[in-house]
């Protein structure tokens, strides 16, 4: 139970930085693995769970080389994904698409129609948002029940 409080901590540290700075930090993303490597040693499933965390590690160096992912939110859902295991990986992936699309229209409401910002002037999204609930809900079930 320390470790799923912890992480929820260390996410909220990360959501901010990503929301205020754009950006989630090396540190944070390290916090964030060690939590989940502990999750995922104290339920048996580690050589699982790192595998997990490379293959998604392997799609977010894809989608960053296309600009659709930003670093951090790549090195985020990999460790994430650590504590997971296989077969709710896809899962925390779709929750974490929808809660994309939820953040995306709450921008585009903010900087369109509230703002008025022209769109080469926006900042992004803050990913690390979306990536974040999408991959806790599971790891919180998972752990939990």
């Amino acid at each position: 139970m320390i470790a799923i409080t912890l992480l929820l901590v260390i996410l909220v540290l990360c959501c901010l930085s990503d929301i205020f700075y754009r950006r989630i930090s090396n540190k944070g993303c390290f916090a964030v693995l060690i939590t989940c490597v502990w999750l995922a040693a104290s339920q048996q499933i580690l050589l699982e769970g790192l595998l997990n965390g490379l293959s998604i590690f392997l799609l977010s160096l894809l989608l960053f080389r296309f600009r659709w992912l930003a670093a951090g939110d790549g090195k985020l859902a990999s460790a994430l994904a650590v504590a997971l295991p296989q077969s709710l990986l896809p899962i925390a992936l779709w929750f974490t698409l929808l809660c994309g699309g939820v953040l995306a229209v709450i921008y585009l409401v903010k900087y369109r129609v509230i703002n008025r910002i022209p769109r080469e002037r926006e900042l992004g999204l803050p990913y690390g948002i979306a990536i974040s609930f999408g991959f806790y809900i599971p790891i919180l079930t998972s752990y939990l029940g």
